[in-house]
């Protein structure tokens, strides 16, 4: 897909890799840029890349759907929307059921919540784009997490089932599947020992992702994997799936 005089959208873009891809996407002569996200520090973001902000909160359906048929009325269509809204909590079986639901209705329900409003629209029109920023951790795993791991795992095959229901009908479905990032997500989780495993295959800058986004887009790709070791790994999961679990368990805390 080229983006060029294209309408996008893109949730989570306060900060992170949504504020990354609002900029890398800036460059590419869209025809608009919306950005959402429930921080009001969107107002200045979006000036920056003249683009529109609505702040709201993605978990919310009413309102989240609501944001995207007034952008729809707008502007005449959504041809690419990147669901990058996410929330990333640490812990174990400790994890409220409190805190279950609230990463459940971001990582999962929001993507779910946009889909409805989403595919008919471009159904209708005959295109479409759709960039699920789901995380590595939604085909490996990520000890100590358990709450991301296990919802980045559910974004995954909704995003595997969109591609394979939707596509036929010309809409496209990419994963955006990183390691780490250098976001605001990444240093709320404290001070990683430089020894650690999960710094084997480094901290990739947020401008590096969004790029490698644009490159998957352009290509069409499924899995947008910035951190290349992700898909050997992937391969020697299915490989050995034993042999892999007992290799992870070095990562656990």
């Amino acid at each position: 897909m080229n983006i060029q005089n294209k309408n996008i959208v893109i949730t989570g873009a306060a900060n992170g890799i949504g504020h990354a891809l609002a900029k890398r996407m800036s460059e590419e002569s869209p025809k608009s840029i919306s950005l959402i996200d429930i921080k009001s520090s969107l107002k200045e973001v979006a000036r920056s890349f003249n683009a529109d902000s609505y702040i709201v909160d993605v978990s919310n359906e009413h309102n989240f759907q609501t944001i995207l048929k007034d952008i729809i009325n707008k502007n005449g269509s959504i041809d690419l929307f990147c669901s990058n809204a996410g929330i990333q909590q640490f812990g174990t079986l400790e994890t409220s059921t409190l805190d279950w639901q609230k990463n459940w209705d971001v990582n999962v329900m929001s993507h779910i919540y946009a889909a409805k409003v989403l595919i008919p629209h471009m159904k209708k029109q005959g295109s479409g784009y759709l960039l699920l920023t789901v995380s590595a951790a939604g085909l490996l795993n990520m000890p100590g997490a358990i709450a991301y791991a296990t919802t980045k795992h559910a974004a995954m095959g909704l995003a595997e089932n969109l591609a394979i229901m939707f596509g036929n009908d010309g809409i496209k479905v990419s994963a955006l599947c990183p390691q780490l990032v250098d976001t605001d997500m990444l240093k709320s989780s404290g001070d990683i020992p430089e020894d650690h495993p999960l710094l084997k295959d480094g901290v990739l800058s947020a401008d590096f992702v969004a790029n490698e986004t644009i490159k998957g887009i352009n290509a069409e790709k499924f899995l947008i994997l910035p951190h290349k070791q992700v898909k050997k790994y992937i391969q020697g999961k299915a490989f050995d799936y034993d042999s892999w679990i007992e290799a992870v368990k070095e990562l656990a805390p």
